[in-house]
């Protein structure tokens, strides 16, 4: 049985924000029309139309703000049950929050701090706050944490370029996907940062596989495996290498689902993360 957990955010505190992103200088969209703004976020073209002459949810609101932009009010986003952002979880209605100020959507880095700093004014009250998680082109990208476990120990690079980068566009893909395909697009990619991962940590004449099978370019299980085994020897390093196998073990089995959803993909981002990091100490580059 499901249990459904209270919000953490209030009404109170979400409508307050609100009077915030319908001022016009701060307003919700930024540079974008509210279509392409709500596409990041929401499949428009699954959801309802409000319009009997259209069929979804894209072409009513291209309709009701861009054709004839006096249609709605400048709030109207607040009320509509299609996205219910009033009652919605907290992960929803924060991940709105932080797309109102991602690079994509707004450039202005002193609006996006103003934009910010009065954010977290509000969402402290309720235990939660924006941070800075990475960046685009010098802009940076916020992600949500609760305000009494910020603090993560790992926060910069790896060192090895290519795991880094597929490692951020990991986060990038979970923070904007909304579609089972987009969901199953986070495993795709952790599997390529398992990949080069063990092309820079698998030496083949000092890591032998488990099973004596010579690993292909792409085995990264049997790589990692190999690599676990052989820079963790002895009982000392029993619980290591019971962790990281079965993490690895977790990263793959995720990687190949076939229905995946937010869960889904955000238990493979957060194993392949561990994955990395672990091995990130144990070659002394973190």
């Amino acid at each position: 049985m499901k249990i459904d957990m209270p919000n953490e955010i209030t009404e109170v505190t979400r409508r307050r924000i609100f009077d915030i992103l319908i001022n016009p200088t701060y307003y919700w969209t930024g540079c974008l029309t509210e279509d392409r703004f709500l596409s990041r976020l929401f499949d428009l073209s699954t959801l309802p139309s409000t319009d009997s002459r259209y069929k979804d949810a894209r072409r009513d609101i291209m309709t009701h703000t861009i054709s004839f932009p006096g249609d709605w009010p400048d709030d109207w986003i607040l009320y509509d049950d299609r996205f219910n952002l009033l009652r919605c979880d907290d992960t929803c209605f924060l991940k709105f929050v932080c797309e109102t100020v991602h690079p994509i959507v707004r450039t202005d880095l002193d609006i996006v701090n103003s934009m910010v700093t009065n954010f977290n004014s509000l969402l402290k009250t309720d235990g939660w706050k924006l941070r800075v998680v990475s960046d685009i082109s010098g802009l940076p990208i916020f992600q949500a944490f609760k305000s009494d476990n910020t603090t993560q120990i790992f926060t910069e690079p790896t060192g090895w370029i290519k795991v880094d980068r597929q490692l951020q566009e990991v986060i990038s893909k979970l923070r904007s996907a909304t579609t089972e395909e987009q969901y199953q697009s986070v495993g795709h990619m952790s599997r390529e940062v398992l990949i080069s991962l063990a092309e820079a940590v698998y030496n083949s004449s000092k890591h032998g596989t488990l099973d004596g099978v010579s690993p292909s370019n792409t085995d990264a299980k049997r790589k990692l495996e190999a690599f676990i085994e052989s820079e963790l020897v002895g009982s000392a390093n029993e619980e290591i290498r019971t962790y990281m196998k079965a993490a690895l073990k977790l990263a793959n089995t995720l990687q190949h689902h076939r229905t995946a959803n937010y869960k889904i993909a955000a238990l493979c981002a957060e194993a392949t993360k561990s994955v990395v990091n672990i091995i990130s100490i144990l070659t002394d580059r973190k």
